[in-house]
C-alpha cells in the first residue's frame, strides 16, 4: 500500500514537472519573440514610447504572430495598435459568430 501511493506520487511530480518544463520553453519562447519584436521596431521607427512597450510586452500570442507577420507594413506606432487591435476584433467576431451559432 505505501509504495502504491510513493509509485502515484512519483508519477505526478513527474508529470507536474513535464507541464512546469513546457510552460517554462513556452514563456521563454514568447520572451525572445517579445524581445526581438522590440528590436526590430525601434530599429525601424527608432523609437517607441513607454505605453508602446508595455503592450507589446502585455501581448496574446496571436497578437505577436500577427505584429511578427506584418512587421514589413507597419511604419509608426499607430499601427502597432492596429495590428494588434484588429487581431482582438477578429477574435471577437469569430467569438460572437461562435455563441450565436451554437446559443441559437
Amino acid at each position: 500500500m505505501c509504495q502504491a501511493i510513493r509509485d502515484y506520487g512519483k508519477e505526478n511530480l513527474n508529470k507536474g514537472k513535464s507541464i512546469g518544463r513546457s510552460e517554462g520553453i513556452n514563456i521563454g519562447r514568447n520572451e525572445g519573440i517579445i524581445q526581438t519584436l522590440i528590436r526590430q521596431l525601434k530599429s525601424k521607427l527608432g523609437h517607441l514610447s513607454k505605453d508602446t512597450l508595455t503592450t507589446i510586452q502585455s501581448c496574446t500570442q496571436e497578437q505577436l504572430d500577427s505584429l511578427t507577420i506584418h512587421i514589413f507594413d507597419i511604419n509608426s506606432e499607430k499601427d502597432i495598435f492596429q495590428y494588434i487591435t484588429k487581431d482582438e476584433k477578429r477574435s471577437l467576431s469569430i467569438l460572437n459568430d461562435y455563441l450565436n451559432f451554437h446559443v441559437v
